[in-house]
């Protein structure tokens, strides 16, 4: 039998345009909205600029949201995930109480896969394993892509103390309203089909629903329009903000199709049911404090060279920007006066022609760049890295505490001061 896959792609973008329809969807776009001015607030606290306006961002969140969604959607109906049996009920809950001990907790993957876990020891609660899996896999794999696409988007540079000295990295941010088209059954008589019902191969859904339709009656799926949202937060100390993303996509991609062949596999054999839901959880768990590790173990990227002064960041409608400046470039000269700190750059700057030269280093090869300040202007629009004098920073930790975290912190701190 022919996949009406042209026709189920377009029921997919009609439902997706109707998510944004729905207050929630504007409502998640708000809280995103509010987490990026709080970034942009840390960055103008510690620089005294702003990054790239908020506007913007939401913008970008929005485009690629929209993108994502439409992939998960399309994996999804792919697999024939589907909501009936996936425990909801069961899996918010256990999501909101992780959250109050560590806020990346949030994630599906821990909640998800705990009652997944629960579920195969125990049989209850009564869920479908599989599914639950493969609907973690799927976000999982939307989010990777979406990592990788992003770029710089949603880089926000820092002065972080790592170790015994300061030094220059980026705060990896990213939040997506995700539109997404999920499935459900309604079971209807046979040979009672509505008009424009599509009659699916018989090797769909990869993952079968599991229970059999009442006599008399066939299952027919329907695809349902909900509102959800994913959320991307890492640090680049060793490398570029665009490598950092592109290693944390590529570890990301492997668990969740890893993931995603264990659901698989776990639907037609019942065993892997516990290693597939154990999976989810220790795999994901594996991958954050990994890359944690590389990073504060590995050397650092953004610290002051032997000589010259190291771009941290050239800020978004900045001169240096316009020229063409880059994270990681070394200025040598500015208007013929040799720079080896910020306070030579900020005297060099002061005391600049209108129309200037400066002399850069990228990747080993000396760069001679011109250009002109506006009138009343002496802004050339670049943050350098750290210089070890600095009092405002941030330290490196694995990952937020939640408020049930931080209240046990303070009960012992209590506790402790009373002895």
């Amino acid at each position: 039998m022919e996949t009406p896959w042209l026709e189920i792609v377009k029921l997919l973008v009609v439902t997706t345009v109707a998510v944004f329809l729905e207050p929630l969807f504007w409502g998640i776009l708000a809280i995103i909205a509010y987490q990026y001015w709080q970034l942009q607030k840390q960055q103008l606290a510690m620089f005294g600029v702003p990054g790239v306006s908020i506007s913007r961002q939401v913008k970008w969140a929005m485009l690629y949201g929209a993108i994502g969604g439409l992939m998960g959607s399309l994996v999804l109906t792919l697999v024939g995930v589907n909501l009936d049996r996936m425990g909801f009920l069961y899996i918010w809950p256990l999501a909101i109480l992780l959250m109050l001990i560590n806020m990346r907790f949030l994630c599906f993957a821990y909640a998800g896969g705990i009652v997944a876990v629960i579920s195969a020891l125990t049989g209850w609660p009564d869920v479908d394993v599989p599914q639950v899996l493969a609907l973690v896999a799927a976000l999982h794999v939307t989010e990777s892509v979406l990592i990788a696409i992003s770029g710089r988007y949603g880089a926000v540079p820092v002065i972080l103390k790592h170790g015994d000295r300061l030094v220059g990295a980026f705060n990896l941010h990213n939040f997506w309203p995700l539109p997404l088209v999920v499935l459900s059954t309604v079971a209807m008589k046979t040979g009672a089909l509505p008009e424009g019902v599509f009659h699916t191969p018989d090797w769909w859904p990869l993952l079968p629903l599991g229970i059999e339709p009442p006599a008399g009656f066939e299952w027919v799926y329907v695809m349902m329009p909900v509102v959800a949202a994913l959320g991307y937060t890492d640090v680049a100390i060793t490398t570029t903000p665009t490598g950092r993303r592109r290693r944390s996509a590529l570890s990301l991609a492997l668990y969740s199709l890893s993931l995603l062949a264990m659901a698989l596999l776990a639907a037609k054999f019942a065993w892997l049911k516990l290693p597939a839901a154990l999976l989810s959880p220790l795999g994901h768990e594996y991958l954050v404090r990994r890359d944690n590790r590389l990073e504060l173990e590995g050397k650092p990227r953004y610290i002051p060279p032997e000589q010259g002064v190291m771009v941290l960041d050239a800020i978004d409608g900045g001169i240096a920007r316009q020229l063409g400046v880059r994270t990681g470039d070394i200025l040598l000269d500015f208007a013929g006066f040799p720079v080896n700190r910020g306070a030579d750059l900020a005297y060099a700057i002061e005391w600049a022609p209108p129309l200037f030269e400066f002399v850069l280093l990228r990747d080993g090869h000396e760069m001679k760049l011109a250009g002109r300040f506006p009138p009343g202007q002496r802004m050339l629009g670049i943050i350098l890295v750290p210089e070890g004098h600095e009092t405002y920073y941030v330290t490196m930790t694995h990952g937020d505490g939640g408020p049930l975290a931080r209240l046990t912190k303070n009960i012992i701190q209590k506790v402790r001061r009373g002895k």
